[in-house]
């Protein structure tokens, strides 16, 4: 989970410049770079980022159909 977060910024820069991609990080190069005591801070900030991520504005319209049909 941690890797395909990391990776997220790369996949889009890949998305935007097909002909300059950057390589993805591996879960081998993410687990070298990572300890057990930073996971703990991960968890709050990677929950944080998908509330932030999935948040989603919904408007509704008053329904006129209904009352031209009255």
């Amino acid at each position: 989970m941690i890797t395909l977060l990391a990776n997220q910024s790369i996949k889009i820069y890949n998305l935007k410049h097909k002909d300059d991609k950057q390589e993805e990080l591996t879960t081998e190069y993410v687990e070298l770079l990572t300890s057990p005591l930073e996971l703990a801070e991960y968890k709050s900030a990677i929950t944080e980022a998908m509330f932030k991520g999935t948040a989603r504005n919904i408007e509704s319209e008053l329904e006129t159909k209904n009352k031209a049909g009255k």
